[in-house]
């Protein structure tokens, strides 16, 4: 598509999502015979019929369904840019942002962002996702979520990530665990039956032995989805698992669970604000940003 021809996304968008020729004329607030040359030079360019005509109006053809993904989040970045250029008042934004985090995240940071955004911005609202991503990167470029929390990503990218804040870690046990008392050497550790935060799309932990060598040797009975839904499955039986300290601590009296030392080398877990470098300068995310680094201080 030359360049000359990028208006005529918005106008397959709006097609599509109206599946009606005269209310997406309505929608761009633009004729619908312009509408209609705009759908004839996209059927030209892509030699396909895009949309069939029914009573109501119009539908998708299989193809046009299969490319409007790629359309729309092109018509959602291009517009982000135009709005990143412009000034943002917190006060009168209706924005919606849109964060997808670790399960620690959800309920230790996410509520004091929630209480710091409705002082601030009473008509901002937020979309909280869990982290069922398979492509992070593409995720956050597409802006299917503005922003990840997560620990920090491994191997290359080119994301920006900025750490909110690190914590120790404790294995996590029932406190009437009939092996364990106060401590556990590494072959206690290794001996035990294990439950871990899965890494959703593949039958990986969330720690692994990227992060300490000897992770690789336990015996993985269960794979949840969180961490707060591993607590009620080790509390109720004598398998044990790796925590956050202050995740332990904060659900111990709930589900009769109880930390110890980490058997091996100490390690910090490091979690992190990551977003695509295209929204590093837009005010509104520099403003969302910066409030999540304030609930961190706080937690």
């Amino acid at each position: 598509m030359k360049n000359t021809e990028l208006n005529l996304i918005p106008i397959f968008v709006a097609i599509y999502e109206e599946q009606s020729l005269s209310r997406a004329a309505g929608r761009l607030d633009i004729s619908q015979p312009a509408v209609s040359k705009a759908l004839k030079r996209l059927r030209d360019i892509y030699d396909e019929p895009l949309f069939h005509r029914n009573t109501a109006g119009v539908e998708p053809t299989a193809f046009a369904s299969d490319i409007y993904p790629a359309m729309a989040a092109a018509l959602k970045n291009f517009s982000s840019t135009l709005s990143a250029s412009r000034e943002f008042d917190p006060k009168s934004s209706t924005r919606i942002f849109s964060i997808a985090c670790v399960s620690v995240a959800s309920y230790s940071l996410i509520p004091k962002l929630i209480n710091k955004i409705r002082k601030e911005a009473p008509y901002i609202a937020l979309e909280i996702h869990p982290l069922f991503t398979e492509d992070m990167d593409a995720d956050l470029r597409l802006q299917r979520y503005d922003l990840i929390i997560d620990l920090p990503p491994r191997g290359r990218s080119l994301l920006k990530t900025e750490v909110l804040y690190s914590e120790a870690l404790s294995v996590v046990c029932s406190q009437q665990h009939p092996r364990l008392k106060d401590t556990i050497s590494i072959e206690q550790f290794l001996k035990e039956d294990h439950v871990v935060v899965a890494r959703w799309h593949a039958r990986r932990s969330l720690l692994n032995a990227e992060d300490i060598p000897e992770l690789d040797n336990r015996n993985i009975i269960v794979r949840a989805p969180g961490a707060v839904e591993m607590l009620p499955l080790i509390a109720g039986s004598d398998m044990i698992g790796i925590l956050p300290n202050s995740t332990i601590e904060e659900f111990s009296n709930i589900y009769k669970v109880k930390s110890l030392p980490l058997p091996f080398s100490s390690y910090l877990y490091d979690l992190c604000a990551i977003w695509h470098p295209s929204r590093s300068s837009e005010a509104s995310h520099r403003w969302l940003r910066q409030l999540l680094h304030q609930a961190a201080k706080e937690r």
